[in-house]
């Protein structure tokens, strides 16, 4: 069905380790745009002048040492653009926040969100825009979801999402490094949610006779780092119209959830990596010639995906008419 441009995307990968070692965690990358690199990592060792990165190398001296490490370095430095999305990277509860600083003004780490989850383990988003937190203390919320905005506030010398981990213990906090540790999803990590294009049932155009209804369906393979889910209401993958989103379909089918929802994910569940397939009707309700049906993949109710990277899907329909009429 589709002319559709295909973008296939791989999980961001950070830097290369030895593909025999997985992930064991349930943490994800807390941002969604995969473009974004690693440039400094956690200082394992907190000994002035002696500096062990994520990959077990150890430096003897005070050196920034970019991808890998800086002398005590307490979390992840993430480069973003100001105002760029922030993610939280597993389900849990606002504990507190800071955002009363300027954008790019100082006062140590600036403007945060601090987040409890399971475990006795937090996770901190620091440096953001004055302004910048999304939530409030108390809020409950869910993995990939948006909760900041980033900036420059606190000692910041461009912008940039410090991501901190830390696990209460009997004598304080142990701090974390989620990627040495390997408490991503996926090794390397990723961004929550991500979708590439792989095929559908009629990649060119679908001929429907003016009050008919004909089944399609498009698979997407899940390249980011959370699984997709059918019948929960978080996580819970859709196939959305789209352009605008929300937009009340002409092609709306009796299997449809609803005028603006096509269908759900056909499967109980896709992990990362594997693949998903969407089945809806296509009815054609409306006067015979050309029309083009946009739609984009949603995990409900937390993010819309990029269009752009799932391949622009869209559906162009040629409506004949019905002979009998």
């Amino acid at each position: 069905m589709s002319t559709l441009r295909i973008g296939l995307l791989s999980a961001m990968v950070l830097l290369t380790l030895p593909a025999t070692v997985a992930a064991s965690g349930d943490y994800t990358l807390p941002f969604h745009d995969p473009t974004v690199g690693l440039s400094y990592g956690v200082d394992r060792n907190q000994t002035a002048g002696v500096q062990l990165d994520w990959t077990g190398q150890t430096w003897y001296d005070t050196a920034t040492h970019y991808g890998r490490v800086y002398d005590q370095h307490t979390g992840i430095d993430y480069p973003m653009g100001l105002s760029s999305q922030v993610a939280a990277s597993r389900d849990g509860t606002v504990v507190d926040l800071e955002e009363g600083y300027g954008t790019t003004a100082f006062g140590q780490f600036g403007n945060f969100v601090r987040i409890g989850h399971a475990n006795g383990v937090e996770t901190i988003y620091y440096h953001l825009a004055y302004g910048g937190a999304l939530v409030k203390v108390g809020d409950r919320v869910v993995a990939g979801q948006l909760v900041a905005r980033s900036g420059c506030s606190g000692t910041c010398y461009g912008a940039h999402l410090h991501f901190e981990v830390r696990q209460a213990t009997s004598s304080g906090w142990r701090m974390v490094d989620p990627m040495a540790e390997r408490w991503w999803t996926t090794w390397p990590g990723r961004v929550p949610f991500l979708g590439a294009y792989v095929r559908e049932s009629n990649a060119y155009t679908e001929v429907i006779k003016r009050g008919y209804t004909i089944s399609h369906w498009v698979e997407f393979r899940n390249t980011g780092g959370r699984t997709w889910l059918r019948d929960l209401s978080t996580f819970r993958a859709l196939l959305g119209t789209w352009a605008p989103s929300g937009r009340s379909s002409a092609f709306r089918a009796a299997d449809w959830p609803s005028s603006t929802v096509a269908t759900w994910l056909d499967a109980a569940s896709v992990p990362p990596d594997q693949i998903g397939r969407f089945t809806f009707g296509l009815r054609a309700a409306v006067e015979p010639g050309s029309y083009s049906e946009a739609f984009n993949l949603r995990v409900d109710p937390v993010y819309w995906f990029d269009w752009a990277r799932i391949g622009n899907f869209f559906v162009p329909i040629m409506v004949i008419t019905n002979q009998l009429e």
